[in-house]
């Protein structure tokens, strides 16, 4: 049978049978999943995924899709404007971002611009209010909390997390397993994330209060 009469998933098993042909020491992957649909590209991911394992070689893997870095990756590099910014574990990555770029280069992300104030205190620069982060950074002045989706949740009342803000639900969104939800705190919109099992039984248009703890949020610069 013809390579070009294989479907994709085909092909690209075969360029890697390919590549294995000649014992490299590396291999080196150019979104290699990129033009495949979803259901194969997830496949595809466990086979590279155990071959890396078996083989033992080194992968050097690009992709713009966070999924992939995060699923394929023992290590990961955030490229800007052609050089690289942070460098770590997909778990480093995630949730120890150096700055706002690489924050939000790895996917859903709540920003909120804060400054310190005269008292050595976060305020919002936006967002009426002060806030509470596990640690500040000597000499820093300004810059921005960051919060995964996952970590923000709906509470009873403010006295609940550490952070708290009024808001109201806007939207969500079904995403599988998960279900995210929309809540805007006056021009800003924050995103949630909840498993299925734990979703929100009020209706869109609710005010609702949302909170964090310290732990879960970073403070990063520009």
């Amino acid at each position: 049978k013809s390579v070009t009469k294989c479907s994709g998933g085909e092909r690209q098993r075969v360029a890697l049978a390919r590549a294995f042909a000649y014992d490299p020491a590396i291999l080196f992957f150019d979104e290699p999943l990129s033009a495949i649909d979803y259901k194969l590209r997830k496949t595809l991911e466990k086979e590279l995924k155990d071959i890396h394992r078996e083989s033992g070689k080194t992968f050097v893997y690009i992709t713009h899709s966070l999924e992939e870095a995060m699923v394929m990756s023992d290590r990961i590099g955030v490229m800007r404007a052609g050089r690289l910014v942070q460098v770590g574990t997909p778990h480093d990555i995630y949730t120890a971002p150096k700055d706002k770029f690489v924050s939000e280069f790895m996917g859903d992300v709540n920003v909120i611009d804060v400054e310190l104030d005269a008292a050595g205190e976060l305020r919002g620069q936006t967002l009426n209010g002060h806030f509470v982060a596990p640690a500040i950074p000597p000499g820093f002045r300004k810059g921005h909390l960051v919060v995964r989706p996952e970590f923000v949740r709906i509470v009873s009342h403010p006295g609940e997390t550490q952070n708290a803000l009024a808001g109201t639900l806007y939207n969500e969104y079904a995403l599988g397993s998960r279900i995210q939800y929309q809540v805007r705190v006056g021009e800003q919109v924050f995103t949630l994330e909840r498993l299925r099992q734990q979703a929100y039984s009020g209706s869109r248009d609710d005010a609702v209060t949302i909170g964090w703890d310290a732990r879960d949020s970073v403070l990063v610069s520009e």
